[in-house]
This record gives C-alpha cells, structure tokens and sequence, in this order.
C-alpha cells in the first residue's frame, strides 16, 4: 500500500494553502492522526483528521484497486478542530 495524490493538486496547495501532501503522507504512514470518518459529504470517500502546522486538517481520499490511498485534497477545518484539536492539546 502506497500514499499517492496528484502533483499537479499538490503545487496549487503549495501556492494557494501552504499545504504539502508528501508531509501528509508522512504523518498518515506514522498513524498520528486523530481519526478516520467517513466523509460526509462524499459517501464513496474517507476522511483522515489529522494535525498539520498547529491546527486540525481534514484529509479526503479513497482506496484504489490496488488499495492506495489516493489523497485528494487537504484543508484546515474549525468544525474538527473544535472537535479534535482540543484532544491533541491535552495529550502534550
């Protein structure tokens, strides 16, 4: 199983968000994330909660037929971080 996302989705996140998918990754394969939801906006999609540069982010992707994550976006979120971002601050 691999982590694999566009390139292209990437450098528009670099540019737009400050945002890098390949340290994503990094955090998904050590499994610091908070959880893994379903996404509900989009019921084929899973969601990773995860903490990225201070602040609870929300990570869609899907598993392939090969059964690689494919990352699709990745975004800051108050709603979870509400949620989970009070949980990370009192686990240091």
């Amino acid at each position: 199983m691999d982590i694999i996302w566009n390139s292209t989705k990437e450098n528009i996140l670099k540019e737009t968000r400050d945002i890098s998918l390949e340290e994503i990754s990094h955090i998904i394969l050590e499994k610091k994330y908070s959880a893994v939801l379903q996404n509900p906006s989009h019921p084929n999609q899973m969601i990773f909660i995860l903490k990225y540069k201070n602040y609870t982010f929300v990570v869609p992707f899907i598993i392939d037929e090969l059964n690689n994550i494919v990352i699709k976006t990745a975004f800051p979120s108050r709603k979870f971080h509400a949620l989970y971002g009070k949980q990370d601050e009192n686990k240091t």
